[in-house]
């Protein structure tokens, strides 16, 4: 299994555990609301290490860390625009 491999699989899986730890709590939330949901659970690290302290850890440093595994979209400029501003296209090159 190559480096890249093991990566998406890593993406894949904490996606995977994160998506339903928030169901989950949007389920506490809400009772009698959503129905218990039928996906399998992750394992036990996952749920009882991983979530909590992805949950506690500044997402600055969460930024840094996907950036320097090469988890993240490259090439694309560095605040370009801020949050909750729409998109405009590039300014035209000036002559």
């Amino acid at each position: 299994m190559t480096f890249a491999e093991r990566q998406r699989k890593l993406r894949q899986r904490s996606e995977y555990v994160l998506r339903l730890a928030a169901m989950d709590e949007i389920a506490r939330r809400h009772p009698g609301r959503l129905a218990p949901s039928a996906l399998p659970r992750g394992g036990l690290f996952w749920r009882y290490v991983f979530v909590p302290l992805y949950r506690r850890v500044p997402w600055e440093f969460k930024r840094d860390a996907m950036r320097r595994m090469k988890m993240t979209a490259q090439g694309w400029p560095e605040g370009a625009r801020r949050f909750g501003e729409p998109w405009r296209p590039p300014a035209a090159p000036k002559r």
